[in-house]
């Protein structure tokens, strides 16, 4: 089995039209645009036909900067920087499906997701090699970390018409069309529709 951490964002939703993953799984951890995120996805995989799982794990209270609706820290690269969050996302997918076979867990970082750590190829070759070493030796990739998303949406023109379902707030339930997730998804959107 193969799943693709599902934000219902435009990086994501254009990976899993070009990978199709068995499973999309979107991850409830806390974060204030969980909301708008399930939405999306649910939507997104319903035209993609492909299954949908959203998991629950409250971390709320470990949040930092706009996604946990708290200043954001000094460590921070970006103001929608969350603690461990890839890192997190990866293990409660292995946790939950590493019973079912799960064979690879993929993310959505794509090439300029380098300002956040867990974005850099160095710390994908780490989980990826951890969570190798653990039992159902499952693989971690990052199918697009070295193609911009224009790119790949060029590669991927099924992913077009899924653009118009995206959500990609860092902010709230619904786009607040300021942060930096909003900022890029209207770049996006006006490039392409």
């Amino acid at each position: 089995m193969r799943a693709l951490l599902f934000s219902g964002g435009i990086d994501s939703t254009v990976i899993a039209a070009w990978k199709a993953p068995d499973v999309l799984v979107t991850i409830d951890y806390g974060q204030r645009s969980a909301p708008g995120e399930i939405r999306a996805a649910a939507a997104i995989a319903k035209l993609l036909k492909t299954r949908h799982d959203i998991l629950r794990v409250d971390c709320h209270s470990l949040g930092a900067g706009h996604l946990a609706g708290r200043p954001p820290s000094s460590l921070a690269s970006a103001p929608e920087w969350w603690p461990y969050r890839n890192q997190l996302l990866i293990t409660l997918c292995g946790m939950r499906y590493v019973t079912e076979e799960l064979a690879e867990i993929m993310i959505g970082t794509v090439a300029g997701d380098e300002v956040h750590s867990d974005g850099r190829p160095e710390f994908l070759r780490a989980m990826n090699a951890l969570m190798g070493l653990q039992e159902g030796a499952i693989r971690v990739s990052a199918p697009a970390s070295h193609k911009m998303i224009e790119d790949l949406i060029a590669e991927v023109p099924s992913s077009l018409g899924l653009l118009a379902w995206t959500f990609s707030c860092h902010v709230g339930e619904y786009s607040c069309g300021q942060c930096r997730g909003c900022t890029k998804h209207k770049e996006v959107m006006a490039r392409y529709l």
